[in-house]
């Protein structure tokens, strides 16, 4: 819709240059809105604004100059109209209706190719494997995997990537852990480091997953696994220093398998799952330090290595690496993000927890030292959820420890519930997370209500077809029938959806869908209730069946992107 706009201006502003009237010959920064109050038309822009400083005359000459050079040879524009200051206002055709709607059929619902291949990598999720994918998680989760399909959508080559950080600190407090918990199982008093992970789920792990976690000490320490607990016992207490990293990485993997099903649960694959310990193994986060040091931008002080990164717009100098050779944790993404670029990918998109605000600076920091725009990163931020029933805050379990498993609350209200509700707010704005809400069958939850518009949709094409009507292609449809408030305001809404799309997709917001669909819904329920799309005279019953056919299949898309269920009935 804003694209057939922005196309009538820009020819307006040749055409104006060409004989003098303006020095500009290219749109500036477009900014088109729909209004508020319909009366005021169906879109408006301040683009005479956006010129006056360029052509030093008024906004008001400017638009008056526009609206005296616009072509509209196919009749797309009913009405223009200079408001205020200088806006213009904009009331359509039923012919530019028509096209609308006829670039809604296509199986991409007119969503434009902005990637045209690009190769973009999504690094989302990336939870240590410690423990099982809390609601924190959850959300980030959604957002990446919507982000990714809207990429995909928009013409990017797009890979999905889970970085497992299965290296550091967090790797030897989780082997002491599993330890203590092991020997716990095997009848043992044994106490949980100061330090250790809390909660029963690695108690729960040790007991369901024993033979495991003990062949794994046992192959560690190059002897048979045990059949008699007692020589078990012993074989936990000979080596504590080898039997803690063995319990980690096989614990480790096994967290991982857990997490994989989590997300399965959630609707959500990923391309790649990228280690950390494989990197360094490799030497990939080795090179990456080396590569900053043929470059000058690491030195020596107090015993440790550190990078420049002052000198790339960051706050303060980062330490790589510490006195006694242990890497940070920042030395790992520099490692990181060097190996993603080496890979080709022209993008690189990270999702992260709101707490990782201070790492972005730094990040990109490294990739501008590494030769590179800082600019292939963009970073998303996703706040935490609040969850609650019935009004009150759900508090953690004492199996999880610290927090609320993703798992319980996807098995709770359902995927499709999970995903909309995690997205019902911008990605870096706090949310609440209504768990009645989510579970309810009624028009005030917000996914039932845009899941029951595309149902309604199909039972209207059944009760269509009992009675002999197929619903009809555009060129076939009299638009101009369509013409009460509630129909013209269904039109216009889903006219709007590919700019919706293309804005979400450029600005990574993937809540820009919901919110649309939701208002969709809405405009598709009130047409409904008003309105009778079969029964009434042929002409306007066919419109009316396209109109209906036009939401099926826009909600049916909308939803897709989401990874949300389009259901036939309900």
């Amino acid at each position: 819709m804003k694209k057939h706009l922005e196309g009538l201006l820009q020819l307006a502003i040749v055409e104006a240059s060409k004989g003098g009237a303006l020095k500009s010959t290219s749109l500036p920064p477009l900014i088109v809105e729909v209004p508020k109050d319909p009366t005021f038309g169906d879109l408006a822009t301040p683009i005479a604004m956006g010129l006056a400083r360029a052509e030093r005359r008024s906004p008001k000459a400017i638009a008056e100059t526009l609206v005296a050079h616009l072509q509209d040879p196919d009749g797309l524009v009913d009405s223009t109209e200079i408001a205020g200051p200088g806006y213009l206002n904009f009331r359509f055709s039923p012919r530019f209706w028509k096209r609308c709607l006829a670039d809604l059929e296509a199986a991409d619902c007119g969503v434009e190719s902005l990637g045209k291949g690009e190769r973009v990598l999504v690094e989302f999720v990336s939870g240590n494997p410690t423990g099982p994918l809390h609601v924190g998680h959850g959300r980030g989760a959604v957002t990446g995997d919507v982000v990714a399909r809207l990429l995909q959508a928009s013409g990017f080559s797009v890979v999905r990537e889970y970085y497992v950080n299965d290296a550091g600190r967090q790797i030897d407090v989780l082997g002491r852990s599993v330890l203590a918990r092991l020997r716990q199982v095997l009848g043992e008093d044994a106490p949980l480091p100061e330090d250790g992970y809390p909660g029963e789920y690695l108690l729960d792990l040790a007991r369901d997953r024993r033979e495991e976690l003990l062949a794994a000490v046992a192959a560690t320490l190059g002897e048979p696994l045990p059949a008699d607990l007692e020589a078990r016992r012993a074989l936990l207490a000979r080596d504590p220093e080898q039997a803690a990293p063995a319990c980690a990485r096989e614990a480790a993997r096994l967290i991982m398998d857990i997490i994989r099903d989590d997300l399965a649960l959630c609707g959500i694959r990923f391309d790649l799952f990228v280690s950390e310990q494989a990197l360094r193994d490799r030497g990939a986060i080795r090179a990456g330090l080396e590569d900053l040091a043929a470059r000058g931008l690491l030195y020596e002080k107090d015993g440790a290595r550190w990078f420049r990164s002052t000198q790339f717009g960051d706050d303060k100098d980062r330490v790589v690496e510490r006195g006694n050779g242990e890497l940070t944790y920042f030395a790992s993404d520099v490692g990181y993000h060097r190996d993603k670029l080496e890979r080709g990918f022209e993008r690189l998109v990270n999702v992260w927890g709101a707490d990782h605000h201070g790492y972005i600076a730094r990040v990109r920091a490294a990739i501008e030292a590494l030769g590179r725009s800082a600019d292939v990163l963009r970073v998303l931020l996703v706040q935490i959820v609040h969850l609650t029933r019935s009004g009150a805050p759900v508090r953690m379990g004492k199996r999880s420890g610290e927090f609320v498993p993703l798992r319980e609350i996807v098995e709770e209200v359902g995927s499709d519930a999970a995903r909309f509700f995690f997205l019902l707010r911008k990605a870096d704005s706090q949310l609440e997370f209504d768990l009645d809400l989510a579970k309810k069958q009624g028009s005030d939850n917000p996914v039932f209500y845009v899941q029951y518009a595309h149902a309604r949709c199909c039972s209207l094409f059944r009760q269509a077809a009992a009675a002999g009507l197929e619903a009809p292609d555009i060129a076939d449809v009299e638009v101009e029938r369509l013409s009460s408030p509630e129909e013209v305001e269904l039109i216009r809404k889903l006219a709007l959806f590919p700019d919706v799309v293309r804005d979400a997709t450029a600005d990574l917001e993937p809540h820009r869908i919901v919110f649309h669909l939701i208002e969709l819904a809405g405009c598709f329920h009130r047409f409904y209730n008003q309105h009778r799309v079969l029964g009434d005279e042929p002409a306007v019953s066919l419109a009316r069946l396209y109109l209906a056919k036009s939401v099926h299949h826009v909600v049916g898309y909308g939803l897709g992107l989401l990874g949300v269920r389009a259901p036939e009935s309900m």
